[in-house]
């Protein structure tokens, strides 16, 4: 499968991305299958805004039957990992940054992921005991190509981003990043208002538009033709949306929750088929992301 790495006409204001592709032909997948990954467990508990933080090894916790749920802090450098990827959360203020990741429903979702991620693709990927976070105040948020951003939007007053976090954003968008969000629960109605609005302060003049299957976002490792969705599948919301710069992805915003069905949550209405989608297109994403 070769990748097509063309860059556009405005690679000259962008970080050259690095190279953290194994193979120099292309990205290799497999299916993603078996090997204990697909199970199901009980609900967890609903969390507020804060949840502890130890500034002696600077990573947030939770407590689990007597055992510490760690996100830890990432500092790109302190541990030299030449041109692997990292898979990172965006810790922002004002909500649960930190959902499917504390009181687990099984495992931690971003480990889960990092680690089919590693197993069932090319991408040299940094694996790590913990999930990994970077704050949206961190000086060295340019350093990753790639975020993650979740949440449920129902804490507090939910997002609140200053003009300096918005300037900040434009800026990373600008030098060539890419960010992946998701609606914990679009039902909500709360965290996808918030998110449009996130964008609008940083593009008044882009709009989400609506993702075609035949993107190559959905194609990049593991074609895509029918959209199954994360753990759940809501009416209305059968489409991922992004916006874009010319014809590149910038954000790619998905309604259905994979990192719900990463976590190990039932999906429904496909069961195990849909979470099996739901880590082959996460991977997608990852592999455009690096790619394009």
């Amino acid at each position: 499968m070769s990748i097509d790495r063309k860059r556009t006409n405005k690679t000259n204001h962008r970080f050259s991305r690095r190279d953290f592709i194994k193979s120099s032909v292309g990205l290799a997948a497999t299916t993603v299958a078996g090997g204990g990954l697909l199970q199901s467990a009980n609900a967890q508990s609903q969390f507020g805004e804060y949840i502890p933080y130890d500034a002696t090894r600077d990573y947030h916790y939770s407590l689990r039957y007597g055992t510490r749920e760690i996100i830890e802090h990432h500092h790109p450098g302190t541990e030299p990992t030449g041109e692997k990827f990292t898979f990172v959360r965006l810790k922002y203020p004002g909500g649960d940054w930190w959902t499917n990741l504390v009181n687990t429903y099984l495992w931690q979702s971003d480990l889960k992921f990092t680690q089919v991620l590693e197993r069932y693709t090319a991408i040299d990927v940094d694996l790590r005991k913990h999930p990994q976070y970077v704050d949206i105040d961190d000086s060295w948020l340019f350093a990753y190509p790639f975020l993650y951003m979740t949440g449920h939007g129902r804490a507090y007053s939910g997002m609140r981003l200053t003009d300096a976090h918005i300037r900040k954003l434009r800026e990373y968008f600008e030098r060539g990043g890419f960010l992946h969000v998701e609606d914990c629960d679009i039902r909500y109605n709360r965290f996808w208002p918030q998110i449009k609005n996130m964008m609008k302060r940083i593009y008044p003049n882009k709009e989400f538009e609506r993702l075609d299957m035949s993107h190559p976002i959905y194609h990049t490792l593991y074609p895509h033709d029918d959209y199954l969705g994360g753990d759940k599948l809501i009416r209305g919301y059968e489409y991922d949306q992004a916006i874009m710069d010319d014809d590149r992805v910038m954000v790619y915003f998905c309604p259905s929750d994979l990192n719900c069905a990463w976590e190990g949550r039932p999906c429904s209405p496909g069961g195990e088929e849909q979470r099996i989608w739901a880590f082959e297109q996460g991977m997608n994403v990852v592999a455009y992301a690096l790619t394009r």
